[in-house]
């Protein structure tokens, strides 16, 4: 996939603008005691609306345009949704919004699923890829993923860690997690339009200018980064600069395993974005609760963060899609 300059410049405004553009209307909300969740879900949109976008600018040939504008008009509703409810707080605004998400993605599938073969090939849309291959990698990134909570639960020790098995002792975390299976087919869209700009779009162009490894380490530092309105004004408002430390660890590590995963499954994007799915929504089976917001984070919490995510993922670094291509320093 080729890009140029202007459609870089297009995907730069939708990913990055708009939502650096909301920071002023998070702030008031933040000081009014509103709750900014609807920002999060309609950031999400924004990555691949600026894609589609560019590709549309362009008159790009065998673009799936019903799929297309139907995600730059979910993007826009939620665009418009989040700004109303600076206005008009009272009105249930999330709850309309994670209708118009529901609605959007169940005619998502249908236009997808309708669509001509070689529309969704030619714009990294395929359905179908390595199966067994995705399995093990998802199968993967669960058991580490629960393992690092449980670990830092059991840092904790005493009480804490007790209650925990307690928890995973009740029906509760079995039930919420059947629960995601058919919720992800109701609420793809966001994930996967996180997925559509940062591993469809931005990494093989970066990439292309910096190598396989360092293109890869350096989507992760602009994906942090594109965090940096949530973490200022929705996930850690009295920590922020540990916030922002943490988002970056978080996304230049999760972004080397995603791009392994889009590549070892034959550059199938639904793979990421079911891990992207699995990342967010594992935490209400985790921990029991859908809550991010207002989250204090200590330096320490950063740290011990660091060093497992480094271990556990930065080692697909050395994977053979990574060493392909690759620059000399």
């Amino acid at each position: 996939m080729k890009t140029n300059k202007r459609e870089l410049t297009v995907f730069a405004v939708c990913a990055y603008a708009v939502p650096f553009l909301m920071m002023p209307l998070l702030y008031i909300c933040l000081q009014n005691g509103q709750d900014t969740s609807i920002f999060a879900n309609a950031q999400m949109f924004y990555p691949a609306a600026g894609v589609m976008l560019a590709f549309l600018l362009a008159k790009r040939q065998e673009t799936p345009k019903r799929f297309y504008s139907l995600h730059i008009v979910s993007a826009v509703l939620m665009l418009v949704m989040s700004m109303l409810s600076v206005a008009m707080p009272q009105t249930g605004w999330l709850t309309i919004a994670n209708v118009v998400i529901i609605i959007a993605s169940v005619l998502g599938w249908i236009l997808l699923l309708t669509e001509k073969k070689e529309r969704r090939e030619a714009c990294g849309l395929r359905l179908h890829g390595k199966f067994l291959t995705a399995l093990a990698i998802c199968v993967y990134f669960l058991a580490v993923k629960t393992g690092m909570v449980f670990l830092s639960v059991a840092m904790q020790g005493g009480d804490t860690w007790a209650n925990y098995l307690a928890y995973w002792r009740s029906p509760t975390p079995w039930i919420m997690a059947m629960a995601l299976i058919p919720n992800f087919f109701l609420s793809f869209l966001p994930f996967f339009g996180e997925e559509y700009g940062w591993r469809y779009y931005l990494t093989p162009a970066l990439q292309g200018r910096f190598g396989a490894r360092r293109g890869a380490l350096a989507v992760g530092v602009l994906w942090g980064l594109w965090h940096l309105p949530l973490n200022l004004f929705f996930y850690s408002p009295e920590t922020t600069l540990q916030s922002i430390a943490s988002q970056l660890v978080v996304c230049m590590t999760l972004g080397v395993f995603f791009t392994f995963a889009y590549e070892k499954c034959g550059k199938n994007i639904w793979v990421p974005t079911l891990l992207h799915y699995l990342n967010n929504n594992m935490i209400l089976v985790w921990t029991g609760t859908a809550d991010i917001s207002n989250q204090v984070i200590r330096w320490t919490d950063v740290g011990v963060s660091a060093v497992m995510y480094a271990a556990v993922f930065l080692p697909f670094l050395a994977a053979k899609c990574y060493r392909r291509g690759e620059k000399a320093v």
